[in-house]
């Protein structure tokens, strides 16, 4: 089975700009696809498996922060890396305001199909 095959969630194919936020830095990553609970990332240095990660993502309207922890490390054949990471404790409006931005792009799709 691949492992698209196992995602629970249809993905959306977009890019809204992003950073991993760090104590005294940002940095700026590019989304691949997002999910209702999660997304691929691409980044120059993927950091360890099932370390908690605290991700700006900056919608139309407003930016959201979302805690996430990398759940897969994907190393393509040039080399590029990118992670693959579930939200962790994603609630209140940020939550609110991310599945309102993923039903937007899903919405057209489901019409369409």
């Amino acid at each position: 089975m691949e492992p698209s095959d196992r995602r629970r969630d249809v993905r959306a194919h977009v890019s809204p700009p992003a950073h991993i936020m760090r104590i005294g830095s940002a940095e700026r990553v590019e989304i691949l696809n997002a999910s209702y609970r999660g997304l691929f990332i691409r980044t120059n240095a993927p950091p360890p498996l099932n370390q908690l990660l605290r991700l700006r993502i900056e919608l139309p309207t407003q930016s959201v922060d979302v805690n996430c922890i990398p759940v897969r490390v994907v190393v393509d054949g040039t080399g590029r890396s990118g992670i693959g990471v579930r939200f962790f404790a994603l609630n209140g409006e940020d939550k609110r305001l991310w599945e309102s931005y993923i039903t937007s792009l899903l919405s057209p799709r489901r019409m369409a199909a």
